[in-house]
């Protein structure tokens, strides 16, 4: 696993316990914990969307196909 999966899941590991302890304790600070819960998700949810807008998709034409690079060669023979 790399970093931020391992960070991710510690945060939310985190997170949880706070909110178990605060609805059993507190119930005020279990609202804020619950918000930063659903902030996290929604940072988290755009950040990736981010990452997938960035990615520059590589055109591919019929010139690189394998098929047409064989059928190239075997005629070049």
């Amino acid at each position: 696993m790399n970093l931020p999966v391992i960070f991710f899941l510690l945060t939310v590991f985190v997170l949880n316990l706070l909110l178990y302890l605060s609805f059993n304790f507190n119930n005020s600070i279990s609202y804020l914990i619950l918000t930063l819960v659903i902030s996290l998700n929604f940072y988290l949810y755009k950040r990736q969307e981010k990452k997938n807008y960035e990615q520059p998709q590589k055109e591919t034409s019929a010139e690189e196909h394998p098929i047409i690079k064989a059928a190239r060669e075997r005629l070049k023979k």
